[in-house]
């Protein structure tokens, strides 16, 4: 399971990564607009029908509704939330390295470094 792991993500990663460079000068709701606008054209392109309809939703709403300043908060919630999801890691990773087993210190090494990477892409959107 590791090694899927550490060959996917770096695949999740470096798009996200860099994608931040091609949304540069552009506000958040802009990006979220694009953001969906790509993933319908996947949606359209493998014939999702289901997945097109929710997403053209998505962007009615996005139109209708998003400002800058909502925009910016939801990201300050995400952030704060995959920070408690990396301190709960941290926490279950000392626990795991007090019982001294090394599967399960591994386990939640790499549990750790997921949120941690989650965070990392989280706070690159800020």
């Amino acid at each position: 399971m590791f090694k899927k792991i550490a060959l996917i993500l770096p695949l999740v990663v470096s798009p996200a990564v860099m994608a931040g460079n091609s949304y540069e000068g552009k506000d958040h709701c802009q990006i979220k607009k694009e953001k969906i606008a790509e993933q319908i054209e996947y949606a359209k392109k493998y014939n999702n029908p289901h997945r097109l309809a929710g997403l053209e939703r998505a962007l009615r709403n996005v139109e209708a509704n998003c400002t800058n300043g909502s925009y910016r908060a939801d990201l300050e919630e995400k952030v704060a939330n995959k920070e408690r999801k990396v301190a709960e890691r941290r926490a279950e990773l000392a626990k795991a390295e007090s019982t001294g087993k090394q599967k399960k210190i591994a386990q939640k090494t790499r549990k750790l470094e997921e949120a941690q990477a989650e965070l990392d892409e989280a706070l690159s959107l800020l």
